[in-house]
């Protein structure tokens, strides 16, 4: 496997990994977090990634942070 495959891999684990999280705490406090909050703390968690230079992770929960956005 290459070395850009393997941190693809990494990359997407650690996102969903994060995801997971936020979901977790979601159940956990249903009346502590709205799709409003759940989008904020998906938009920190990316920003912390980028800041991490974990570039991959950082885009995906971008590109999930939109998909909640747009839910109605």
């Amino acid at each position: 496997m290459s070395d850009d495959l393997l941190d693809e891999i990494e990359q997407r684990a650690m996102a969903e990994r994060i995801l997971l999280n936020i979901l977790r705490a979601t159940l956990a406090f249903p009346e502590a977090m709205d799709r409003s909050g759940v989008a904020t703390m998906i938009s920190a968690a990316a920003t912390e990634r980028q800041r991490h230079g974990d570039y991959g992770a950082a885009d995906l929960l971008r590109h999930w942070k939109a998909m909640v956005d747009g839910w109605d």
